[in-house]
């Protein structure tokens, strides 16, 4: 996957255009570090290509928490301690 500066796209964008059209993907980077993905998207398949997205993002967020979790040692819980902490946090909120 090729790599563009993002100045390319706003000082160039026949160059970045015929980039995105040739390699499918384009990493944008600002101050040499990665910033956006560009992905060229065939007609009609606007939609869909949203919804991958969003779920990618999501699976990477689930990611994170579950690294997370374990990182503070939350996966040796065992489901008595789980649902304790459950009804603990739904008596909080109920006032």
């Amino acid at each position: 996957m090729e790599t563009a500066a993002l100045r390319v796209l706003r000082n160039e964008p026949g160059k970045f255009e015929e980039l995105l059209a040739r390699q499918g993907t384009v990493l944008l980077s600002k101050e040499g570090k990665p910033f956006a993905l560009a992905v060229d998207i065939a007609e009609g398949t606007l939609e869909d290509v949203v919804r991958l997205v969003t779920q990618i993002r999501a699976q990477v967020a689930v990611s994170e928490m579950r690294a997370g979790a374990r990182a503070r040692g939350l996966g040796e819980l065992k489901s008595l301690q789980v649902d304790e902490a459950i009804r603990s946090y739904r008596a909080g909120r109920k006032r």
